[in-house]
């Protein structure tokens, strides 16, 4: 058993996690890491702890912003959208957004109109100005000021309703951009954003089993891996409660009317993978994008002002780990897809290595120097938690082992063009 399994092993039998699904592959398929570890519920007695499947389906949550940005890029080929164009002609409801430049003495905030155009590219990027209200202090001060629960609305113009917290393009925030980007493909294709991936996403690659309305599917519905969570005060998980979950906006929890492109698939890792493969070998094969579409989606894309706010969130420990894991120190930058990683990792994943995650513990990798990419897929809050974080690293470090030992050429560090 390699040292990672082990650590994982010893992690479920301690009742830190309840399991998790590892994947990994590379280029041609000659190399192939597959398994699922632990249990698919904590949830007593102990009768209902069955084994985790490789196939058990998980709400992946911001893992959904790589397959709207894929999606976005498919229309950019057919010059049906422009990554540097406004959005205002097909989401007119972005323009009048204000910015939020801080309160009065009365508590009243003081807002000004946004000069600089709410682009596809910036929306792509997190570089609009748009920003998830519960993570950031002032859009949560807006809200209380107008006695708003903006979580609470299954209409994602409703839901994602706080202003600008930037200039766009001038700085960095975590936020609603690719839900914005997946209301886009949906306006300019009158297609519903599951209708669309359907058809140009997953029946491409063979996948059945993701949506955005698990309720609608029961035979996935029996698949699910249910939700843990972890007791400051305890290493041990437990099975989360619906009180646990709204905290954390739980997309299965809440009537979501809408396909949330940021946040809201529901996905099985066995399936997610071939999205990560298709990407991998999209210089040759070209099934989903086109060799130049992918060197865009990968592409840094950030200014100076852009890395210093990516950076100013990289200096917390929880968004680090929620978002790909960055070793401590590397230059990062922000590509359409994801974070890339602009140096080699000692033991990893290579300069240019796009990675993200989803908030419950779910974190991807498309390392295509080395030619490989994985996914390390859990059900456990909250985001960006140390020990899943600490799983992960040793996971993606064990594999990267284990390829090289099965003869996959992996550069040695200094060594890349």
């Amino acid at each position: 058993m390699a040292a990672f399994e082990q650590a994982i092993e010893t992690a479920i039998a301690n009742d830190e996690i309840p399991g998790c699904v590892l994947y990994a592959t590379n280029r041609d398929g000659t190399f192939t890491y597959a398994k699922a570890l632990g249990i698919s519920s904590m949830k007593p007695p102990t009768e209902s702890r069955s084994p985790l499947s490789k196939d058990a389906i998980m709400w992946v949550a911001s893992c959904s912003k790589l397959m709207t940005a894929i999606c976005c890029m498919q229309l950019v080929e057919k010059n049906i959208i422009s990554l540097d164009e406004p959005v205002y002609t097909h989401i007119p409801e972005l323009k009048p957004f204000k910015i939020l430049k801080g309160f009065n003495e009365d508590g009243s905030p003081m807002e000004e109109p946004h000069q600089e155009p709410i682009t596809l590219r910036r929306l792509l990027t997190h570089t609009s100005g748009l920003s998830y209200d519960v993570m950031h202090p002032g859009l949560m001060q807006w809200l209380k000021y107008h006695g708003k629960d903006n979580s609470k609305e299954s209409d994602l113009l409703l839901r994602f309703s706080s202003p600008l917290v930037f200039e766009p393009g001038t700085s960095w925030m975590y936020g609603t951009g690719n839900d914005y980007a997946g209301l886009l493909i949906e306006r300019v294709t009158k297609l519903s954003l599951e209708e669309y991936m359907k058809k140009n996403l997953w029946e491409p690659l063979g996948i059945n089993d993701i949506t955005f309305f698990l309720a609608q599917r029961p035979d996935l519905q029996e698949r699910r891996m249910a939700m843990s969570t972890r007791d400051p005060s305890s290493p041990k998980a437990t099975h989360a409660t619906a009180s646990d979950l709204s905290s954390y906006r739980e997309i299965g929890t809440l009537p979501i009317r809408d396909c949330l492109g940021g946040q809201g698939a529901f996905a099985p890792a066995s399936a997610y993978i071939k999205i990560l493969h298709a990407l991998l070998v999209s210089d040759t094969d070209e099934k989903l994008l086109q060799k130049e579409s992918v060197e865009e989606l990968f592409r840094p894309q950030l200014s100076e002002g852009g890395k210093a706010g990516l950076a100013a969130m990289m200096q917390i420990e929880a968004a680090k780990n929620a978002m790909g894991g960055p070793e401590e120190g590397a230059e990062k930058d922000h590509a359409l897809g994801g974070i890339v990683i602009m140096g080699d990792e000692e033991g990893g994943r290579r300069g240019g290595t796009m990675v993200w995650g989803g908030l419950p513990n779910l974190t991807w990798f498309v390392d295509r120097k080395a030619g490989l990419c994985g996914l390390f897929a859990t059900q456990v809050i909250p985001p960006g938690d140390g020990k899943c974080a600490e799983l992960t690293r040793a996971f993606e470090k064990g594999v990267y082992e284990l390829y090289e030992k099965s003869g996959g050429e992996v550069p040695a560090l200094g060594e890349l063009t």
